[in-house]
């Protein structure tokens, strides 16, 4: 009966430490403490996008253009040249490059270095914790044992 609540005890006990050393809690919590760490920020992303060169060329017998041919679009360059009874038509766009930046806000935390005597006084409550756990296990030992 005793081995069953000593084997509880120590469950628990272990138990309450792994789930308490979460570090997103701990985190979460020394934000909530002090929110002057947490600072805003802009997150800046550069999206590129590479226009390809287009072009194109063709020609045709003059006789069958009865017409002025006509070709407009926004970096095309057309270029018409007749060379005896043919004529030559050439297009030509030019790359181009966009590029898109999207700005996105997000929350930093700052790193602030403690003193020496900030790590001590840290260190503190797990000393006095540790010091009372191993009180308690030599007193409930020697109660068990004797």
């Amino acid at each position: 009966m005793k081995s069953r609540t000593f084997y509880l005890i120590v469950l628990l006990l272990g138990s309450l430490i792994i789930l308490s050393c979460s570090p997103q809690r701990r985190l979460n919590r020394l934000v909530a403490l002090h929110p002057e760490l947490k600072t805003s920020d802009t997150l800046l992303l550069r999206d590129t996008v590479i226009l390809p060169l287009v072009q194109s060329d063709t020609f045709f017998h003059i006789d069958s253009l009865f017409d002025t041919v006509i070709i407009e679009k926004d970096r095309l360059q057309m270029s018409l040249l007749r060379l005896h009874d043919t004529l030559y038509l050439q297009g030509k766009c030019d790359p181009d490059t966009i590029i898109v930046e999207k700005k996105i806000p997000v929350e930093r935390i700052t790193s602030v270095k403690s003193s020496r005597i900030d790590k001590i006084i840290a260190l503190l409550p797990w000393l006095v914790i540790g010091f009372i756990a191993i009180t308690v296990l030599i007193l409930f030992l020697r109660i068990r044992f004797r």
